[in-house]
């Protein structure tokens, strides 16, 4: 490793995966971004390797999912939606992660096969799990746990 660049791909292969959902996640609802999701979208799409979860291109297709998405935004935040790299699945979200790398899967709601998966992987707490309802401004603080991991890098 001689040079910083090698040194940044190092260090940014060893951050985790993000797995984004969209609903409950980073749209509080269907008409408005969660607070603190513009920031966390930008810093994520900056600053690691993000994909896709989410019912609204679970096909590997992501352009219905950044449309959804940028409608609660009067912000174009498109250049970082595009950033997003997609991920298939047919029955459970846990299909599309790949469990040989860490991650940090957001998501407001994981159902009983996938909690399953996680725990025959040893990673359940690699879900996080965002309550917007209970905390609306939780994205403010997901966004502190990626800046500390960056910095921790």
């Amino acid at each position: 490793m001689g040079d910083g660049e090698d040194m940044a791909g190092a260090i940014k292969n060893m951050k985790p995966a993000l797995y984004l959902d969209i609903d409950g996640v980073l749209l509080a609802n269907e008409e408005n971004l969660a607070i603190g999701a513009a920031e966390f979208i930008k810093y994520a799409a900056d600053n690691f390797d993000v994909y896709w979860l989410t019912t609204h291109c679970m096909d590997g297709t992501t352009g219905h999912a950044i449309e959804y998405l940028q409608r609660g935004s009067d912000e174009d935040l498109r250049p970082w939606l595009e950033k997003f790299k997609p991920v298939t699945w047919s029955l459970k979200k846990t299909e599309a992660i790949d469990f040989t790398k860490p991650f940090l899967w957001f998501d407001d709601d994981c159902f009983s096969g996938e909690k399953i998966d996680l725990h025959e992987h040893g990673v359940f707490n690699s879900w996080i799990e965002v309550n917007l309802a209970k905390y609306p401004d939780q994205m403010v603080h997901e966004l502190k746990l990626l800046k500390s991991i960056v910095e921790e890098g």
